[in-house]
């Protein structure tokens, strides 16, 4: 039987959807705030989002999704199933994160960006030998190929795609292809010049979820409150 989804502390919008076997708002010790979750969210089976993390309109989280404490993340961001956010990162708006994502803290993560499934960030070059974390920081309109991992400290710029089966252990300058292992870069071909397409973003449907896009992101991306 299927157990009723758990609320102990959460500031939930209108129009949700939130499925069984759900909790939110998770008492962890030393918790502040309640769990901010904006309108017309859609929360699937199994996942757990703790206290003191703001979330934005329209978030969709997959089946068995764990978001820690002190989150921040933007309107219309998908996060898919099997996807640990440590906590105490970032996240902008527009954002898609495939299955069997990870995310430790410190990340931060602008907007408009694709990360595919199985992609693993570090935050630690010597975890257990020598103190202190330095997360990844990803631009705006970056794709991230399947199964890539990026190293602490990290930086990739704007409109980087980085292939599949990618090992990055350097910074990437804006508007370049990143490929390899360890991760090379040259400039971006050209059909790739234009940033990600705002209609798949927002609208590409998963095929397990067929109701229509209702263009109301377009106001908002091409009017004055543009993403980038």
């Amino acid at each position: 039987m299927h157990n009723a989804p758990e609320m102990r502390n959460c500031q939930l919008g209108p129009d949700a959807e939130i499925e069984p076997n759900v909790m939110l708002g998770y008492q962890y010790p030393g918790w502040r705030k309640p769990l901010v979750l904006g309108n017309r969210a859609r929360i699937h089976t199994g996942t757990v989002i703790y206290a003191d993390t703001v979330i934005g309109d329209r978030f969709t989280c997959g089946h068995n999704v764990l978001v820690r404490a002190e989150c921040e993340i933007g309107d219309r961001v998908v996060i898919l199933h099997g996807t640990t956010l440590e906590g105490r990162l970032t996240i902008g708006k527009g954002v898609k994160i495939m299955a069997h994502v990870y995310l430790p803290s410190r990340t931060v993560i602008g907007s408009m960006v694709f990360i595919g499934p199985g992609v693993t960030f570090l935050n630690a070059m010597l975890p257990m030998r020598e103190a202190g974390v330095a997360g990844v920081t990803i631009g705006n309109h970056v794709v991230i190929g399947g199964g890539v991992t990026i190293g602490p400290g990290v930086t990739i710029s704007d409109n980087v795609f980085v292939g599949a089966g990618a090992v990055v252990m350097q910074d990437i300058p804006a508007n370049s292809l990143a490929y390899g292992v360890p991760a090379q870069f040259r400039p971006l071909p050209e059909k790739f010049e234009k940033g990600n397409d705002p209609k798949q973003i927002f609208e590409g449907l998963d095929l397990w979820d067929n109701r229509p896009g209702d263009g109301s992101w377009k106001a908002e991306y091409y009017g004055d409150d543009v993403l980038l």
